[in-house]
């Protein structure tokens, strides 16, 4: 069972880990012996051993004999290169794949990829309710409002690009909204950008009060809402913008669709049932924008 674990270091609760746990024991239940694949990379790079996942699991209650949690995938090269080879030596191990890490099936490793074409395959509760939530948003009932924030434009303009004709309004926030503000790299009457930032140093840092105010109705107003990336540099504080939407989706009657890491990590634990956070973040974005993905495809076949 391919799982993303992929949280280092561990902290008492890990929501990223736990929405695997259905399925794990769903497996369980039914006198299967489960062993869990995943990759484990720290943002400069490293490779840690899994030692401090499972110390997680046993905590959790899942040890014993029927549960198997494999050394870090990406300390074979095999992994990252999709070499037949190294998924070979993985199918070895088991009878069925199940795919259960919809959060990295954008990426074309031979866990994800190749495993399928060499056992009998499935995917796990969560990828199935991910696909099925975010498939909303091809066929969405209107209004239909996109929020994007965060960095990385290179991920976040297919997305605009393929969604703009389906929504009634794109709010924009974080640094593709600095973009915009300096030239529309997009030209729609749909696109909002800030009326105010916060600006220090000559950077803007987060939008202003002014900007939630006036997104606040058109929020109110939609059926359908999807949100990816945060409004402000949250790394070095700037979080009021995101914590004032967070707010306004809760009380929201919408269908609100929720993604990528740093947005989730600010989200309260309860949350209203209206309310579906992904796993995902570039997988998030690659399938709304493509439809599809690599580990999707595979498992197709």
């Amino acid at each position: 069972m391919r799982v993303d674990f992929n949280v280092y270091p561990v902290k008492s609760r890990e929501p990223r880990i736990d929405k695997a746990f259905p399925t794990v024991r769903y497996l369980l239940k039914r006198g299967a012996a489960v062993v869990l694949m995943t990759h484990l990379e720290t943002n400069d790079g490293r490779i840690p051993p899994v030692s401090s996942l499972a110390h997680y699991l046993k905590k959790k209650r899942l040890p014993g004999p029927s549960v198997v949690l494999l050394e870090n995938l990406r300390k074979n090269p095999g992994e990252k290169k999709n070499n037949m080879a190294f998924a070979k030596k993985l199918a070895k191990l088991g009878d069925v794949y199940v795919n259960e890490a919809f959060s990295v099936s954008h990426r074309r490793h031979a866990s994800l990829v190749l495993l399928p074409e060499l056992l009998p395959s499935y995917c796990g509760f969560l990828f199935e309710s991910e696909v099925k939530n975010l498939s909303r948003a091809f066929h969405p009932p209107h209004p239909f409002t996109l929020i994007l924030g965060g960095g990385k434009i290179e991920t976040k303009l297919p997305l605009l690009k393929a969604l703009l004709a389906k929504t009634d309004h794109v709010l924009l926030g974080g640094i593709i909204a600095n973009v915009f503000l300096k030239k529309p790299l997009v030209k729609s009457k749909k696109i909002i950008l800030p009326e105010d930032l916060v600006v220090k140093n000559g950077r803007a840092l987060d939008v202003g009060p002014k900007t939630i105010k006036n997104w606040e109705p058109i929020i109110k107003k939609s059926k359908l809402v999807v949100w990816n990336g945060p409004l402000g540099f949250m790394e070095k504080g700037y979080t009021a913008g995101t914590k004032r939407l967070v707010s306004i989706l809760k009380k929201s009657k919408a269908k609100v669709i929720i993604g990528g890491g740093d947005t989730t990590d600010y989200l309260p634990r309860n949350l209203p049932k209206n309310i579906f956070v992904s796993t995902g973040g570039g997988a998030m974005l690659e399938f709304l924008a493509k439809g599809t993905l690599p580990g999707i495809e595979a498992l197709k076949k």
